[in-house]
């Protein structure tokens, strides 16, 4: 007996969310902030992974990011991308249907999409001649490594807090799933580590040499996906704990109480922006 492939460990992973959303008919204990930084972290992998299949570029001309020709790993990762964005999308069309921000959200998603996957169509549509579509490629490359990449590693970090808000302010029970969190933090922290070894970056060529200018060459390289992956499955593993926390307290009866001390939690809002 095998394991499942990773795409099926991740919509496994998903499942028990999603089902618990759509069984409790509300996002109570979900951080609006998390679901939809997570999406749009989730939406940049696969178009980059679409946009260095597609031209075929390399801004460093060596075998990085991609293998050289494209291995079956490569469109393994982006199928796997894919899926991960898929699932996201239909955990932030929950979010989107029982919250009442949903123009912001949307709004938000919206404008992300504006400087990410709109410029890759707008490439594939539009003819250019060589060296303006080099400059084109160049620039899009170098605005996605040195801006948006650290932003939206930084958005991960600034998400699981947002989310630990959510989980210290809303009491359990609740529509957060302590059991999709659990299976993610296991799930991601795999991918992360398989990540690792199967982007294809020159290590040989460090000769055991670590500084922040080679980090900050591999983090603009392939680092960010395998940053952004591990942050995910820490953040995981820390709202979990969190969760369990929180969950035993509220389980505690309290003496002189007789009902819960925040009152009605879906009335208020606890997505955090």
């Amino acid at each position: 007996m095998t394991l499942p492939e990773p795409p099926l460990w991740c919509r496994i992973s998903f499942a028990p969310q999603i089902w618990r959303i759509q069984k409790r008919q509300s996002i109570e204990g979900i951080s609006l902030s998390y679901v939809l930084w997570n999406l749009i972290s989730s939406t940049e992998n696969v178009t980059i992974y679409i946009f260095t299949l597609v031209n075929q570029y390399d801004p460093s001309d060596k075998t990085i990011f991609l293998h050289f020709p494209y291995s079956a790993g490569d469109w393994f990762s982006l199928a796997h991308c894919a899926v991960v964005t898929l699932l996201f999308l239909a955990l932030f069309v929950q979010v989107l249907r029982y919250s009442d921000r949903r123009t912001s959200l949307c709004i938000q998603y919206t404008a992300f999409l504006l400087i990410s996957l709109i410029p890759l169509l707008i490439d594939g549509i539009v003819p250019m001649r060589p060296w303006s579509r080099r400059f084109w490629l160049v620039g899009y490359w170098a605005l996605h490594s040195f801006f948006i990449w650290p932003i939206i590693t930084f958005l991960g970090f600034f998400s699981i807090y947002r989310q630990a808000q959510t989980i210290r302010a809303v009491p359990f029970p609740n529509s957060l799933s302590l059991h999709g969190l659990a299976v993610q933090a296991f799930v991601f922290m795999l991918l992360s580590v398989t990540w690792i070894f199967a982007l294809p970056f020159p290590y040989e060529k460090l000769e055991g040499q670590v500084n922040m200018n080679v980090l900050i060459i591999w983090y603009a390289s392939i680092g960010w996906v395998i940053v952004d992956s591990f942050v995910f499955a820490i953040g995981q593993t820390i709202l979990l704990a969190l969760a369990l926390r929180r969950r035993s307290s509220d389980d505690i009866p309290r003496e002189g109480e007789t009902e819960p001390l925040l009152g009605d939690a879906s009335s208020r809002d606890y997505s955090g922006g």
